[in-house]
């Protein structure tokens, strides 16, 4: 099971790929296997080389040999598989192991043969001879050495044995090791992200301006703190625009709550029509605030294929009333060919509706308001006096009112049509360039050829 902690999974990696390096090693070592001839070359090379190191002329030109404890033991332990001999340029001798089996057939192997075979009780021992020619203090020696295979053989088995059990300790102290000074890298190596975490888990609604450091922190989690920061920014900003949001709710129903108040209190003098305006502009403002929070959920809608000039016509027919009642005439005017986009109908129609209704409460009795809808999207125009570009600013934000009159609205009406407008990718604005009367509200559909709606 793959430990949960990211320390453990670095050790867990580099653990794995230590013995996979082994595993890899052994591999390649039992793949590569060398032959019996080598390994006795490889031993009767090293044998010349020890005799040729332990050659050694006086002052009088006497030549002496010294060898070793170990190897000397060797040629006096094994006279039947194990023999040297050293002669000078003159073939007098300088040294020779004892005397035994394979100083014998080394001394009388016919023609300098490089194999030959001694007795052992009816059952041949096979040697193989190397004669190398060397220079030692100003004179030439000629050796000689033999070794039987099966010394060779047992020999190599028995340093296997040693180097293979001298390696496996060593494996495992070096593994544990490696384990060791993995551990506590990778310990000093995560403490910055152990320090975030801490700090991550302080931060509450009474401080949302702090920020996670990423000072030492590793280069590939880097971009992970950054994107929290940024998170931890948003959310800050949301969290204060809902403050904001919940203490203009409340400003702006306390008046009509007020004037409810008064009305109820002059008792039998209280003004039914008043009443039911009060209650009416409170219901009005509370249905708009459950509009806003249902649009700025993306979750909330379901889109659909929904065709432009039908959305338009349902808009302006719903909003007939309002506007007979008031003076003022409302005009579809449509170019070009029908087009459906990809949208919520319903989140469609609110959108058309706010910006008709915004239209209609500014524009005086006897006016127009015309709605334009083309295959690049809409646009609303009203006859009213237009918008300061003193207010320009805070137009779509919540609770904006313009200088013009505020009707019966709490000023979501263009904050309810821009939270639309995101959610569908789209861009809704004051057209600034409309010579007038009035205003010009634009929404430019995603997806659409270059160009605001036809005028």
């Amino acid at each position: 099971m793959r430990p949960r902690s990211l320390a453990g999974r670095l050790m867990l990696a580099a653990l794995v790929g230590v013995l996979a390096a082994v595993v890899a090693a052994l591999v390649v070592r039992g793949q590569w296997q060398p032959s019996i001839e080598t390994i006795w070359r490889s031993e009767l090379e090293e044998a010349v080389r020890d005799l040729a190191d332990g050659l050694h002329t006086d002052a009088d030109g006497r030549a002496t040999l010294w060898l070793k404890p170990l190897h000397l033991s060797l040629y006096d332990a094994m006279p039947k598989d194990a023999a040297y001999r050293v002669v000078d340029a003159d073939g007098r001798l300088v040294a020779q192991s004892d005397d035994g089996p394979a100083l014998r057939g080394l001394r009388n192997a016919p023609g300098g043969a490089s194999l030959f075979e001694v007795d052992n009780g009816g059952t041949p021992i096979v040697l193989q001879a190397l004669r190398r020619d060397v220079e030692r203090d100003g004179h030439r020696y000629a050796i000689a050495v033999a070794r039987s295979d099966r010394l060779v053989l047992s020999l190599d088995e028995y340093a296997g044995r040693l180097s293979l059990r001298a390696g496996v300790r060593t494996a495992l102290l070096m593994l544990l090791v490696f384990l060791l000074v993995v551990f506590l890298i990778v310990r000093q190596s995560l403490r910055p992200v152990r320090v975030a975490s801490e700090l991550a888990a302080r931060i509450g609604p009474r401080n949302l301006s702090a920020r996670l450091r990423m000072d030492d922190l590793p280069t590939e989690l880097v971009p992970l703190i950054e994107a929290l920061n940024n998170a931890l920014g948003r959310l800050e900003q949301g969290y204060r625009v809902q403050q904001a949001f919940l203490a203009t709710a409340a400003h702006e129903l306390k008046t009509p709550l007020a004037l409810l108040r008064g009305e109820i209190e002059l008792g039998g003098a209280a003004n039914r029509e008043v009443l039911l305006r009060d209650t009416a502009l409170m219901a009005r403002q509370v249905h708009q605030l459950l509009h806003l929070a249902e649009v700025s959920e993306g979750h909330n809608y379901t889109f659909d294929a929904v065709p432009m000039h039908a959305a338009a016509f349902d808009a302006a027919d719903y909003l007939a009333r309002l506007a007979d009642t008031r003076g003022v005439a409302i005009e579809v005017r449509t170019s070009g060919t029908e087009r459906e986009v990809e949208a919520d109908g319903g989140a469609v129609f609110v959108l058309l509706k706010n910006l008709l209704e915004n239209a209609i409460h500014h524009t005086p009795r006897g006016g127009s308001v015309r709605l334009h809808v083309s295959r690049q999207g809409f646009a609303v125009e009203d006859d009213g006096a237009g918008v300061a570009p003193a207010q320009r600013a805070r137009l779509f934000q919540r609770f904006g009112h313009g200088d013009g009159p505020r009707g019966d609205g709490a000023g979501l009406g263009l904050a309810i049509c821009r939270e639309i407008c995101l959610a569908h990718g789209w861009h809704i604005a004051l057209d600034a360039s409309h010579a007038g009367p009035g205003a010009r509200f634009v929404v430019a559909i995603a997806g659409a050829a270059t160009g605001g709606p036809a005028a």
